[in-house]
């Protein structure tokens, strides 16, 4: 299959975003300048996607940005930040040593003073040992006492992340179209007799086939009880006659995820567990419709969830759901904003979220449907375009 050409992502304005994001927080003690280390975050600042590098931000704006990585990445380096518009400058240090020396003494050309060094990190990301390296460094090119303290800054590009460009969407889109297209492809295989790996493999491959990078996430393929555990992995179980069949996968396309759950019942319907499965895919499957009716800018992400539960709860399901019922979806498959219960984020546009409300009994098997928005200005464009029929292409 053809590969769509994707327009570029223009990064240019991203790390003056920053600088001013976190110039506006609250700090006793203003950092200098931000180390950033995260891959998701060094991507989406530079267009950089080598697995090796650190970035280093100064938060003066006539002071410069530097990609600090070794030998391997530099020709890739510098494509890629000639393709996303960054104005980064690209340094090659072998070692983190290097690396780091190199941080310390850009940091010492920057700062006015011989105060403390104050630096923004990514606290879920830097290990014990490099902060211990880092303060090493700062010790033996300092004189005196002054010393490395250090402030997170996580928050700042979760933030920033949350709001996708019109490119960033069409990765989005394409994923989520690939992902649709590999399911119709391959859920005429969903018989009695086939195996949950026999599935994923065939899926799997369907997205690549159909120009996915990769998959989004390791896909979840569960039948019957096994359909109880939101996150099975695929097993060498196979399909029978009444019981649930839970996939919920996704394509990655240059980075950029989409998200999907559909659920089918083998069954005729003409037993008792057959009649109840039916029952609960239609109470699910209409959680999931009422949630989604919810999405729009300015709509709280702990209303949509309460309205999920809602219709879970008339239907004598309230005690079944074990997870919030969405989350934001971009360059990881998890991010901001949440759609649970304690939620304090507030839906905006060009957010990306999922709804995906479940139900499971062990011992019975599981239940969930999930769809992914795009918060518009006119509201929401759902681009999960599978069907949610309990039946799909089975035949039983």
């Amino acid at each position: 299959m053809s590969v769509k050409t994707l327009s570029a992502i223009d990064v240019s304005q991203r790390i003056g975003a920053a600088r001013d994001l976190v110039a506006n927080t609250d700090s006793s003690s203003p950092c200098v300048a931000l180390l950033v280390t995260s891959g998701v975050n060094i991507r989406w600042l530079t267009g950089f996607t080598g697995s090796a590098g650190m970035l280093l931000m100064s938060l003066r704006h006539d002071a410069p940005s530097y990609l600090i990585t070794d030998g391997r990445y530099i020709a890739q380096a510098e494509q890629q930040l000639r393709v996303s518009n960054s104005p980064v400058e690209i340094i090659e240090k072998r070692l983190v040593k290097e690396q780091l020396q190199f941080v310390v003494s850009k940091i010492q050309e920057n700062q006015e003073s011989a105060s403390d060094v104050c630096l923004g990190i990514e606290s879920h990301d830097v290990s014990v040992e490099l902060l211990q390296q880092l303060e090493a460094e700062v010790a033996s090119q300092r004189s005196g006492a002054e010393k490395l303290t250090w402030t997170a800054i996580q928050e700042v590009f979760v933030d920033l992340r949350r709001s996708k460009t019109p490119a960033e969407l069409e990765r989005i889109t394409l994923a989520a179209s690939i992902a649709d297209s590999a399911l119709q492809s391959v859920v005429h295989l969903l018989l009695p007799g086939i195996s949950e790996v026999q599935f994923c493999l065939h899926l799997d491959h369907a997205m690549r086939e159909m120009g996915a990078q990769d998959v989004s996430f390791p896909s979840i393929v569960a039948f019957g009880e096994n359909s109880a555990l939101p996150h099975h992995r695929p097993s060498r179980k196979v399909l029978s006659e009444d019981e649930v069949v839970v996939i919920d996968f996704g394509a990655l396309v240059d980075g950029y995820h989409s998200d999907m759950t559909r659920s089918f019942v083998c069954t005729d319907g003409s037993t008792a567990r057959g009649q109840e499965l039916l029952a609960r895919f239609d109470a699910v499957k209409l959680a999931c419709e009422e949630g989604g009716k919810l999405v729009a800018p300015g709509v709280s992400a702990a209303s949509i969830d309460a309205r999920c539960r809602e219709v879970l709860a008339q239907a004598g399901l309230e005690n079944e759901l074990n997870h919030g019922i969405g989350h934001g979806v971009g360059l990881l498959i998890h991010e901001a904003p949440w759609i649970n219960p304690r939620s304090l984020d507030v839906l905006c546009e060009n957010d990306v979220v999922t709804v995906e409300p479940g139900a499971y009994r062990m011992g019975l098997g599981g239940v969930r449907v999930e769809d992914l928005f795009i918060v518009s200005s006119a509201g929401h464009i759902n681009i999960s375009r599978s069907p949610k029929t309990p039946y799909s292409s089975l035949n039983v």
